[in-house]
C-alpha cells in the first residue's frame, strides 16, 4: 500500500521558520573584541537575561588564544574564560574584551540568550 505524502515533494519548514511563526526571537551574534576597546553584547535595562558567551579556540593550532575579559553590571572584578570554553551570566549588561595569552590582540566567539 502507496503512503501518500501530505506536503508537497520538497518543501520542509525550517526551526528558523517555524520560530518566526510563532513570534519567537533569540538574540545571538558574533563576538570580535580587542584588547583596547569593550564591545557590549548586552544591554537589557531593567530587566536581567541570561546568556551564553563562548570564546572559541584560536585559528592556528600555534597560538595558545587569549582569555575573553567578561564585564557584568559594571563590576570591578572581570571574569576570564579560557579558549574553547563557555559561560552563562546572569546580567543587565554585559561587555567583552580580548585578555592575554596569545599571539593576536583579540577573541572571537559568540553570544546566545539562554532566558
Amino acid at each position: 500500500m502507496a503512503r501518500s505524502k501530505s506536503r508537497a515533494a520538497g518543501v520542509r519548514p525550517t526551526l528558523h521558520e517555524a520560530a518566526e511563526i510563532v513570534g519567537i526571537q533569540v538574540p545571538v551574534g558574533r563576538i570580535f573584541a580587542r584588547r583596547l576597546h569593550w564591545q557590549t553584547v548586552l544591554d537589557a535595562g531593567s530587566n536581567p537575561a541570561i546568556y551564553r558567551l563562548y570564546n572559541a579556540p584560536p585559528r592556528s593550532r600555534v597560538d595558545p588564544g587569549n582569555a575573553m575579559l567578561v564585564e557584568v553590571d559594571g563590576a570591578k572584578q572581570k571574569i576570564q574564560v579560557a579558549p574553547g570554553t563557555s559561560t552563562d551570566m546572569r546580567a543587565k549588561k554585559i561587555r567583552v574584551k580580548a585578555g592575554t595569552g596569545g599571539a593576536t590582540p583579540s577573541v572571537e566567539g559568540w553570544y546566545v540568550l539562554v532566558s
